[in-house]
């Protein structure tokens, strides 16, 4: 297919301490030298989710240049339509690029890539989460975080040095030296348990913090979520786990359980302890949470 499409762009020119400017002008000018009809819907503030949503039901595509914040406006405008999404990876996480199995590292190159695959009709059919929250509804494409690992996300995301996976690290190292267990009811497809849990991930993709394996076997494809649950650890126990979910090593160890499920619901038992959940590194409303894995929801250019 190489007729003209009608394409949308979101940029975020702050991402990659600069590079998603230079690469979103890359984009931009590769689409119109192939023919494309191409409206640059970025701003200072990106659109919220229900702007987007409604401002790319014109569009063949939406192609989304920086990190994983404005990888997550997009899936929240396209999930559940015929809309494509074109990831150009400009940011610090990169999670749900990586996640899906594309190309870091060289903007220029990732943005040809988008270009080549709209302009060749080409797309991969992945899942995506409807996620229904205290705050409202709305869809993610890699990791729901609810404990720990949601408390490290914010943290990250407060701090502007250092740049890069980096500062995911730094942070999880201060969160686990003062880590709390929470309680927390984790209901797969009806069938209910409880547990006293260091954190309860609900994964679509493989990643999240800048490349830590949380799920390492996670398919986004394959229409389930993978849920690791970490129990309960003291401090020093905590940090010691850190390297091994670096790395996908951690799920061997009789602290943590996979289990996989089509739909997921978080609720907490009590007490003052209760971190914010995070999906795609973005911050939700507080528990409980529904995740309901939608087979085939997003079509992305690849």
């Amino acid at each position: 297919m190489t007729d003209r499409r009608r394409v949308g762009l979101l940029v975020n020119p702050t991402a990659g301490r600069g590079a998603g400017r230079s690469a979103g002008s890359h984009v931009l000018r590769t689409l119109r030298a192939l023919g494309h009809d191409v409206s640059d819907l970025s701003s200072p503030d990106l659109p919220t989710a229900g702007l987007a949503r409604a401002a790319v039901a014109q569009f063949d595509a939406l192609v989304v240049v920086g990190g994983d914040g404005v990888v997550h406006t997009g899936v929240q405008a396209v999930a559940g339509t015929t809309t494509a999404l074109g990831i150009v990876p400009a940011g610090t996480g990169n999670d749900v690029a990586r996640g899906l199995g594309l190309p870091l590292g060289d903007p220029a190159s990732s943005a040809q890539r988008v270009a080549r695959a709209l302009h060749e009709g080409r797309h991969r059919a992945v899942d995506a989460v409807r996620v229904h929250h205290a705050g409202g509804s709305g869809w993610y494409a890699s990791i729901l975080a609810s404990g720990v690992d949601a408390l490290v996300n914010e943290r990250a995301n407060s701090w502007r040095w250092p740049r890069g996976p980096a500062r995911y690290t730094l942070a999880a190292l201060r969160e686990l030296a003062v880590v709390r267990g929470v309680g927390v009811r984790v209901t797969l497809d009806g069938v209910a348990f409880e547990r006293e849990c260091l954190l309860v991930a609900v994964a679509n993709t493989r990643c999240y913090g800048g490349g830590m394996l949380m799920a390492p076997d996670a398919d986004p494809a394959d229409g389930l979520l993978d849920v690791v649950v970490v129990d309960a650890l003291p401090p020093v126990a905590a940090l010691r786990l850190l390297p091994t979910v670096r790395r996908g090593a951690h799920l061997g160890l009789p602290v943590v359980h996979v289990h996989r499920a089509r739909s997921v619901r978080l609720e907490h038992l009590g007490g003052a302890h209760r971190p914010r959940p995070h999906a795609d590194g973005e911050p939700l409303g507080d528990l409980p949470v529904t995740c309901d894995v939608v087979a085939g929801a997003l079509r992305v250019l690849a």
